[in-house]
């Protein structure tokens, strides 16, 4: 059973539009890929584990949801700032979720 929780534990975390101008394999790692994101103020770095299913080069040019309020966390010796959200199958198969390019970098998702 999925556990439950009040609405206002979500309106908890910030969740905003960023572009992905850069990407990049993380050293002696499978699945790291390191991104500059834009999201229109600011850039951040962030770090997702998807390199088994896509490329860096995918994601260059992408407007994707993510969250911005966690605390930085270090991963593979690189401090990440921010969350990607995608879609994920049981399989583990990862689907990504792109924002069309008329919503405004920065733009905050409810």
């Amino acid at each position: 059973m999925t556990e439950l929780y009040d609405v206002n534990e979500f309106w908890k975390f910030m969740i905003r539009v960023g572009l992905v101008v850069e990407a990049e394999r993380v050293a002696r790692t499978k699945k790291l890929i390191k991104m500059t994101v834009d999201f229109g103020d600011e850039r951040r770095t962030v770090i997702t584990g998807i390199a088994d299913q896509y490329s860096p080069e995918d994601l260059i040019g992408k407007r994707m949801m993510f969250v911005t309020n966690l605390k930085p966390k270090k991963i593979a010796g690189v401090e990440s700032e921010a969350m990607l959200l995608v879609a994920e199958e049981e399989s583990g198969r990862v689907h990504l979720i792109e924002v069309p390019k008329s919503v405004p970098l920065g733009t905050r998702v409810y």
